[in-house]
């Protein structure tokens, strides 16, 4: 079950820096949003929001301004709304990730580490469960899992960052998408192929196959994103 903000703050108080609560209601939001859970049609206001979590209003706030700033939401006279993103925006966002994570893939395989290829090999395990199970949004999160382990390993924080900054554009689309068996089948299995590319250390491998995956998926999310639009 997921914590509330203050549940989350009073946990573990040994650590040295936890995240405040605008980081966390941030966190959360842009989890529910990668995930599919907040559709087009969902209005988010901050004092509801607040008022779900047991917060102050502020931090909500700050979240929602940061999300807008990113370009995830856009402000509307009650509130915030998902930033609906065209076909055609999210095809010029994956030519950028095409450019990107390909070579930042060649240089996490290279950089490697055993407990990131390990984390690697849990995430899709994780795939492979959720797929068999039927669930998106569970298969989404492995997913994301896999995406994080191997950008773990990627050595330059300025490249990780903007990659970062890049990854949640279509996000209604890739729910859909993965709503069909045979779509997670085939993602299931490019996930395989490149879990085998870091494990054996084919870096130039590792980066086709992560071109390959972009190249299909943000060809499948821009058609889907024109179905959902229309």
């Amino acid at each position: 079950m997921r914590q509330t903000p203050g549940e989350l703050m009073a946990a573990n108080p040994y650590k040295k820096r936890e995240p405040n609560i605008r980081e966390q209601v941030y966190g959360m939001l842009r989890q529910d949003i990668s995930l599919g859970k907040i559709g087009f049609d969902v209005r988010l206001v901050d004092n509801e929001i607040a008022a779900s979590l047991n917060v102050s209003r502020m931090p909500v706030r700050e979240a929602l301004l940061q999300l807008k700033n990113e370009g995830v939401l856009d402000g509307t006279s009650r509130g915030f709304v998902l930033r609906v993103y065209t076909p055609q925006e999210i095809e010029d966002i994956y030519a950028v990730r095409a450019l990107l994570e390909p070579p930042a893939a060649q240089l996490a395989c290279v950089n490697q580490s055993k407990v990131g290829i390990l984390a690697l090999e849990q995430a899709l395990s994780r795939i492979e469960a959720t797929h068999q199970q039927g669930d998106p949004i569970d298969n989404i999160q492995a997913n994301w899992a896999f995406r994080s382990a191997w950008i773990s390993m990627v050595p330059n924080k300025q490249l990780v960052d903007t990659m970062e900054r890049l990854h949640d554009r279509a996000d209604q689309a890739r729910t859909a998408c993965l709503q069909d068996a045979q779509f997670r089948l085939e993602t299931m299995q490019r996930a395989k192929a490149i879990c085998t590319a870091f494990s054996e250390r084919q870096e130039k491998q590792a980066a086709q196959l992560i071109l390959e995956n972009l190249l299909i998926c943000g060809s499948a999310y821009c058609i889907k994103q024109a179905e959902l639009l229309a």
